[in-house]
């Protein structure tokens, strides 16, 4: 007997990992699967246009103030310009993650997979993302403020996230996020059927796989925004980071690795903080 939802040819590994075979898609699953991830281009095209030049560095790379510089009030125009870019970056960046997920989501579903229940599933994946855009302007704005006070001060909080995100990686959350990032099988096959009931059901979904996901990525993303949030060669950076992360057969040593880069970096960047580009 085989498990609902996986086929009977599909590969132990990749049954595990909730990843279907692609010997045995579908022309309407490679449909899917190309959809999103030329919606995945056109927003990494629309980031490029969208981004603001003063957020193409960060804390970590010289960067410079937004608006009107630290301690200015936002306006509110500002602050959801920033957060509709955010949303459209983390779409370029994080689309084609869950293309298994949503792949293995209209397999088990079937017919009941209708349009707008796979696009409620990504709109609640995105929109846990989208409020992270809210923390993430937060932490923007205050690098912003610690780099116009110039000196070794800004190198060293800079550090402190490599830090902070090296040793994230070694940690049981980090492990425990990544496992159901890598084998959304079991979300699949968990909630399949609030997944068909409606599309609220569909989108509450969505925000669990999201949840994981945030969980498992928040501290590269820390990175990204200390490097320089919308610059497209750190999001690409960031984002082939996390792609190995979710495919490699060897996870842990992938991320115990990366951990210990990133920690030595931050040593070395807390020890010598003039190795740090300024704020020009």
């Amino acid at each position: 007997m085989t498990t609902a939802g996986a086929h009977p040819r599909a590969g132990p590994r990749q049954q595990e990992r909730g990843i279907p075979s692609p010997r045995t898609w579908t022309r309407l699953e490679f449909l899917l699967a190309g959809l999103l991830l030329a919606l995945a281009a056109a927003a990494w095209l629309l980031t490029g246009a969208l981004a603001m030049p003063e957020m193409s560095s960060g804390i970590l790379t010289g960067m410079q103030p937004m608006g009107d510089g630290a301690g200015a009030v936002v306006p509110p125009a500002a602050f959801g310009f920033f957060l509709l870019t955010w949303v459209v970056m983390m779409a370029a960046m994080m689309l084609p993650a869950i293309t298994p997920f949503m792949v293995g989501m209209r397999r088990l579903l079937g017919a009941r997979a209708t349009t707008g229940t796979l696009a409620a599933l990504t709109a609640g994946y995105l929109a846990v993302w989208g409020g992270a855009g809210l923390l993430g302007y937060a932490v923007v704005r205050a690098f912003e403020t610690t780099a116009m006070g110039g000196g070794p001060v800004a190198a060293r909080v800079g550090a402190v996230v490599l830090l902070v995100a090296g040793g994230y990686q070694f940690t049981p959350l980090k492990r425990w996020c990544l496992v159901r990032c890598r084998s959304p099988l079991a979300l699949v096959m968990r909630y399949a059927e609030p997944t068909a009931d409606s599309r609220f059901g569909a989108f509450t979904v969505g925000v669990r796989h999201g949840g994981y996901c945030l969980g498992c990525c928040w501290a590269l993303m820390a990175v990204l925004l200390a490097a320089g949030v919308m610059s497209l060669l750190w999001m690409a950076a960031v984002a082939a980071v996390i792609t190995v992360e979710k495919t490699v057969p060897r996870p842990e040593l992938t991320g115990r690795v990366l951990g210990a880069l990133l920690v030595g970096l931050g040593v070395t960047f807390l020890v010598s903080p003039g190795l740090v580009p300024t704020m020009a």
